[in-house]
């Protein structure tokens, strides 16, 4: 619930402050960079933790088998928000390759995760994968997509500071 909420203070900070910010980074260029750090780090951290708990777990949130830890629906989303957000605070304190490696790394890893792990139906007669169009796999492409287009817009397009 924290991580959820930090990502969220995050995007209000965004969408109301964004000229504020801008603002800022024009007068104060080294602490609007040091501030951009910092909240990309918590971002970072936390979209890593939520990763951490679902990437590799494969097992499908409809499982009803005892001691089992099923995929939780709203993992793989909120870590792509968080990493999406997390770029775009490299990116305004300046750390274009750092926004590079740590959206392209999420991105491939969110979007390999139904090849490399997929989500499986679990039953006392065996298992199978789940499709690559069925949601417990789909909710890994959106975010994964989502970041890739951040990173690009972030990594290639100059900030216009007037």
């Amino acid at each position: 619930m924290i991580p959820l909420a930090i990502a969220a203070v995050a995007l209000l900070v965004l969408i109301f402050f964004g000229s504020k910010l801008a603002d800022w980074k024009r007068r104060a260029p080294e602490a609007s960079a040091t501030f951009g750090l910092a909240a990309a780090g918590v971002l970072t951290s936390c979209a890593v933790f939520f990763l951490l708990s679902c990437v590799t777990n494969q097992s499908d949130p409809n499982n009803r088998i005892a001691n089992l830890t099923n995929i939780n629906f709203t993992d793989a989303p909120v870590a792509g928000g968080m990493a999406l957000l997390a770029v775009v605070f490299y990116r305004y304190a300046n750390q274009r390759l750092v926004a590079l490696l740590i959206g392209v790394g999420i991105a491939v890893l969110m979007f390999a995760k139904p090849f490399v792990w997929p989500v499986l139906s679990i039953t006392d007669t065996g298992s199978w994968p789940r499709d690559h169009d069925d949601p417990e796999h789909l909710m890994f492409f959106g975010p994964a997509i989502a970041i890739a287009i951040a990173t690009i817009i972030a990594v290639t397009r100059k900030p216009k500071l007037r």
